[in-house]
């Protein structure tokens, strides 16, 4: 028999899944960090009028000793997480980075980083999973899940609606694909009992619930402009690593009150940080092979920018048997093989689609900063024209080469 592991104990929702079943707080429940909802909430403004610095510079060291909530420490983290890279990023247009972050910013920060089990950077978890909420304040929707006008974020660096879409859009992804937590393990336990006609039916279910997702991320087109993205939003959402060129020959120096320091190099958020579609290539059996010398693959290396419940879940699943070796072994069964197939192809149309957005919004703007003749826009996912040596060598919002990852990814997901 097989054992599933405890959604519960990973504080995974089984509608919502890696969104949770607790939605975030809008703010602390202490009012000792008052002072941090009050610069979270104005960060757009401070940033315009260049006075952010400042700001930042004349705040209380504020004990993360007093947040007593797991709800707590997420929205210290996302609220800390944006500071820190507004305070990098977000000087004068002539400066450089200032890549040396005060104690009363840098400590707390890696002291609620420690107790969620993540890299100090501000990753996908608090771009998008812990970011959001309801304009009426509501938990839940009574229709499924909020649509994309019904949400607002918790932290911003400009404030616009378009900056709101590139979080939220990932959010409607991940709650639509909710379901599919439960639905699959429950499909795993179904391979030890040989229930072929269970495995086939989850199957199916999973493969209408992947097309339902692809159909969220049209909805970024018509409400984040490419070029706003790439020269405004973009470099806000750099870490520390690969930034020699960019002023940060350290990276993110964070300070502590003592004297003592810390240089982090980190990868920024990226949506290759999202737990639930690394759930789908573990639980689907999906092999992703390592880029050039590397000894992991890109895939293993986010996961130490997912929230540690997180991680652990998937190492908890990569230790199940995958429904791919069950259709493997029974491939005489048509049904099951074609319900297998589907799926996979949904799953590989998705990850094409995820290359248009690419193309969308940071080859294409790209290729308009390097002075590259434009190609023709196109949507069509599998024909993205994403050739260059120039484009090839592209950094993804994570830091990572965006192409070759982006193109290994696609090919690898491919049926028995």
């Amino acid at each position: 028999m097989i054992q599933l592991p405890d959604l519960d104990a990973f504080d995974i929702s089984p509608t919502l899944g890696f969104l949770s079943n607790h939605p975030p707080r809008p703010s602390f429940s202490n009012p000792h960090f008052a002072q941090l909802d009050e610069v979270a909430a104005s960060l757009p403004a401070l940033i315009a009028t260049g006075s952010l610095r400042q700001r930042l510079d004349s705040l209380p060291y504020l004990d993360p000793i007093h947040l007593s909530s797991e709800g707590d420490y997420r929205r210290a983290y996302v609220v800390l997480g944006f500071l820190i890279h507004a305070y990098v990023w977000g000087g004068p247009k002539e400066n450089v980075p200032l890549g040396t972050i005060p104690p009363q910013l840098a400590e707390p920060f890696l002291a609620v980083c420690e107790k969620l089990g993540t890299e100090p950077v501000l990753s996908y978890a608090g771009l998008c999973l812990w970011n959001w909420a309801s304009k009426d304040g509501a938990a839940t929707s009574p229709d499924g899940f909020f649509e994309l006008d019904d949400l607002q974020p918790m932290g911003s660096f400009t404030g616009g609606r378009g900056e709101a879409a590139f979080y939220h859009v990932p959010v409607l992804i991940e709650a639509e694909g909710g379901p599919l937590v439960p639905l699959l393990l429950e499909a795993v336990a179904a391979t030890g009992r040989s229930d072929s006609d269970q495995v086939t039916k989850a199957l199916i279910r999973s493969t209408a619930i992947i097309e339902r997702m692809k159909q969220h991320l049209p909805k970024l087109y018509t409400t984040l402009d490419a070029g706003m993205f790439y020269h405004e939003l973009r470099p806000f959402l750099s870490g520390g690593k690969g930034m020699e060129d960019k002023g940060l020959p350290r990276g993110f120096v964070l300070q502590r009150r003592d004297g003592s320091e810390q240089e982090v190099r980190c990868i920024g958020g990226s949506a290759a940080q999202s737990s639930l579609f690394q759930f789908l290539d573990i639980v689907l059996g999906v092999q992703h092979e390592p880029m050039g010398r590397n000894s992991e693959t890109i895939f293993h290396e986010m996961r130490a920018y997912m929230p540690g419940k997180h991680r652990e879940f998937l190492e908890s699943v990569s230790k199940l048997p995958s429904i791919r070796s069950y259709v493997q072994q029974n491939a005489e069964n048509n049904a099951l093989h074609d319900a297998y197939n589907e799926c996979i192809k949904q799953l590989r149309q998705w990850r094409g689609s995820h290359i248009a957005v690419v193309s969308k919004y940071i080859v294409r703007p790209a290729r308009l900063s390097m002075g590259v003749d434009q190609a023709p826009a196109t949507d069509n996912t599998e024909q993205a024209n994403l050739g260059t040596d120039k484009e090839n060598n592209l950094q993804g919002t994570g830091g990572s080469a965006l192409i070759p990852f982006l193109r290994q990814s696609r090919d690898e997901t491919a049926g028995v």
